[in-house]
Protein backbone atom coordinates (compact mmCIF):
# COMPACT_ATOMS: atom_id res chain seq x y z
CA UNK A 1 0.00 0.00 0.00
CA UNK A 2 1.77 3.16 1.16
CA UNK A 3 5.45 2.82 1.83
CA UNK A 4 5.81 5.21 4.77
CA UNK A 5 8.76 4.77 7.10
CA UNK A 6 9.25 6.01 10.64
CA UNK A 7 11.15 9.13 9.54
CA UNK A 8 8.37 10.20 7.15
CA UNK A 9 5.79 9.61 9.87
CA UNK A 10 7.72 11.86 12.28
CA UNK A 11 7.95 14.65 9.69
CA UNK A 12 4.22 14.46 8.88
CA UNK A 13 3.27 14.45 12.58
CA UNK A 14 5.55 17.45 13.30
CA UNK A 15 3.99 19.42 10.42
CA UNK A 16 0.49 18.45 11.60
CA UNK A 17 1.38 19.59 15.15
CA UNK A 18 2.51 22.99 13.87
CA UNK A 19 -0.40 23.48 11.45
CA UNK A 20 -3.29 22.24 13.60
CA UNK A 21 -1.92 22.94 17.06
CA UNK A 22 -1.63 20.71 20.11
CA UNK A 23 -5.17 21.42 21.35
CA UNK A 24 -6.96 20.35 18.18
CA UNK A 25 -4.56 17.61 17.06
CA UNK A 26 -6.42 14.68 18.74
CA UNK A 27 -9.79 15.66 17.26
CA UNK A 28 -8.19 16.24 13.84
CA UNK A 29 -6.58 12.78 13.97
CA UNK A 30 -9.90 11.25 14.99
CA UNK A 31 -11.81 12.86 12.13
CA UNK A 32 -9.00 11.98 9.69
CA UNK A 33 -9.13 8.33 10.76
CA UNK A 34 -12.94 8.33 10.29
CA UNK A 35 -12.52 9.62 6.73
CA UNK A 36 -9.84 7.04 5.97
CA UNK A 37 -12.14 4.30 7.31
CA UNK A 38 -15.00 5.50 5.12
CA UNK A 39 -12.78 5.53 2.05
CA UNK A 40 -11.50 2.03 2.82
CA UNK A 41 -15.03 0.67 3.29
CA UNK A 42 -16.04 2.28 0.02
CA UNK A 43 -13.17 0.61 -1.82
CA UNK A 44 -13.96 -2.73 -0.17
CA UNK A 45 -17.59 -2.45 -1.31
CA UNK A 46 -16.45 -1.64 -4.83
CA UNK A 47 -14.10 -4.64 -4.81
CA UNK A 48 -16.89 -6.91 -3.56
CA UNK A 49 -19.28 -5.63 -6.26
CA UNK A 50 -16.72 -6.16 -9.01
CA UNK A 51 -15.92 -9.63 -7.70
CA UNK A 52 -19.62 -10.51 -7.55
CA UNK A 53 -20.18 -9.25 -11.09
CA UNK A 54 -17.20 -11.24 -12.38
CA UNK A 55 -18.61 -14.37 -10.74
CA UNK A 56 -22.04 -13.68 -12.26
CA UNK A 57 -20.48 -13.29 -15.71
CA UNK A 58 -18.64 -16.61 -15.30
CA UNK A 59 -21.86 -18.37 -14.29
CA UNK A 60 -23.76 -16.84 -17.20
CA UNK A 61 -21.01 -17.88 -19.64
CA UNK A 62 -21.08 -21.45 -18.29
CA UNK A 63 -24.87 -21.56 -18.62
CA UNK A 64 -24.67 -20.30 -22.19
CA UNK A 65 -22.08 -22.96 -23.05
CA UNK A 66 -24.27 -25.65 -21.50
CA UNK A 67 -27.30 -24.38 -23.40
CA UNK A 68 -25.32 -24.43 -26.64
CA UNK A 69 -24.17 -28.01 -25.99
CA UNK A 70 -27.73 -29.13 -25.28
CA UNK A 71 -28.91 -27.36 -28.43
CA UNK A 72 -26.20 -29.12 -30.46
CA UNK A 73 -27.25 -32.48 -29.05
CA UNK A 74 -30.89 -31.72 -29.81
CA UNK A 75 -29.97 -30.72 -33.37
CA UNK A 76 -28.01 -33.93 -33.92
CA UNK A 77 -30.73 -36.11 -32.44
CA UNK A 78 -33.39 -34.42 -34.58
CA UNK A 79 -31.21 -34.84 -37.67
CA UNK A 80 -30.97 -38.58 -37.04
CA UNK A 81 -34.56 -38.80 -35.75
CA UNK A 82 -33.31 -40.14 -32.45
CA UNK A 83 -35.72 -39.81 -29.60
CA UNK A 84 -34.24 -38.88 -26.26
CA UNK A 85 -34.10 -41.78 -23.82
CA UNK A 86 -36.98 -42.04 -21.40
CA UNK A 87 -36.88 -43.51 -17.95
CA UNK A 88 -38.27 -47.02 -17.80
CA UNK A 89 -39.43 -48.85 -14.75
CA UNK A 90 -37.02 -51.80 -14.97
CA UNK A 91 -38.69 -53.93 -12.32
CA UNK A 92 -42.02 -54.03 -14.17
CA UNK A 93 -40.42 -54.70 -17.57
CA UNK A 94 -38.18 -57.47 -16.25
CA UNK A 95 -41.16 -59.50 -15.08
CA UNK A 96 -42.98 -59.15 -18.39
CA UNK A 97 -39.82 -59.91 -20.38
CA UNK A 98 -39.28 -63.20 -18.58
CA UNK A 99 -42.86 -64.26 -19.22
CA UNK A 100 -42.57 -63.29 -22.88
CA UNK A 101 -39.24 -65.08 -23.22
CA UNK A 102 -40.54 -68.28 -21.65
CA UNK A 103 -43.60 -68.26 -23.89
CA UNK A 104 -41.65 -67.75 -27.10
CA UNK A 105 -38.75 -70.13 -26.37
CA UNK A 106 -39.26 -73.69 -27.60
CA UNK A 107 -39.18 -76.42 -25.01
CA UNK A 108 -35.98 -78.37 -25.47
CA UNK A 109 -37.13 -81.23 -23.25
CA UNK A 110 -40.04 -82.29 -25.47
Amino acid sequence: MLDIGFAELLVVSAIALFVVGPERLPSALRSMSLWVGRVRRGFEEIKADVSREMHNEEVMRALKESRDEVQDIADVSSAFSIEPPTTINTTANTATDTVTDSETLPDKGA
